[in-house]
């Protein structure tokens, strides 16, 4: 858990450099306009190998480097470890073109060719501009909740109800956004065929999130499962979160 939490700490404090020299992020003054972006979700797979403590650390600088890179190409723009014990490790937000180019960006990664890391690339993803910011200092690093919203067991896009529903839960999210409680957060084109449909970062703990998020009228309903999971990034990335621990 210790190891776990100091490699945390070093992605996080080399991420708040590469942010602040990149300048990529939209400014709150900007006109909140929507984007297409693609979510990335990268897994520790069951076969993952197991390298030495060096082997490890020279890797995981590798990684680094190609964050750096993606960066500076005006490719990525948050990127963030998940604080808890799952198989999840983190998330790329990249601003793409198409699915196929993400995928081909993100296959780019050291950790991932070398089977330490798995990716699903999802999108596009719906988010309004001005969400992700570009930082003001390149100190401190800030605690969010990341909301996965997955297909419920009442999922049904066929049926007559469906489209009500998920215009209340669109609703649902502004007013959550509006009250200061999410980030950033959207949904996933129908064209994305797999099981995860959308993602919300809440600027709360993960108590309060599961509370908020239980009255969203799509997880009452059955057609959204949700799954909190603490997550942080750099500190001026996001709108403001909670201090870490």
């Amino acid at each position: 858990m210790a190891s776990m939490q100091k490699t945390n700490r070093r992605f996080l404090e080399l991420l708040l450099v590469i942010f602040a020299a990149c300048g990529i992020g939209q400014t709150q003054s900007e006109p909140s306009t929507q984007q297409y972006l693609f979510f990335v979700l990268l897994k520790r797979p069951p076969s993952a190998p197991q390298l030495s403590e060096q082997e490890s650390e020279k890797l995981q600088e590798e990684h680094m480097r190609n964050i750096r890179k993606l960066h500076a190409e005006h490719k990525l723009l948050v990127a963030g470890p998940f604080t808890d014990e799952t198989p999840m490790r983190g998330i790329f937000v990249l601003k793409a073109d198409s699915l196929e180019q993400a995928e081909k960006w993100v296959g780019t990664d050291p950790a991932i060719q070398a089977g330490r890391l798995a990716a699903e690339v999802h999108g596009p993803w719906l988010v309004y501009a001005g969400t992700i910011q570009e930082p003001a200092t390149t100190q401190g690093m800030e605690q969010y909740t990341l909301v996965l919203l997955t297909r419920g067991d009442k999922w049904n896009p066929g049926a007559p109800a469906f489209s009500d529903l998920m215009k209340q839960h669109s609703v649902f999210m502004r007013d959550m956004t509006a009250r200061g409680k999410i980030a950033v957060g959207g949904d996933f084109s129908l064209d994305d065929r797999g099981s995860l449909r959308g993602i919300a970062i809440f600027r709360v703990g993960t108590v309060e999130t599961g509370k908020l998020v239980g009255e969203d009228p799509d997880a009452k309903a059955g057609l959204l499962r949700v799954e909190a999971h603490p997550w942080i990034t750099g500190k001026g990335v996001l709108a403001s979160g909670l201090p870490t621990q």
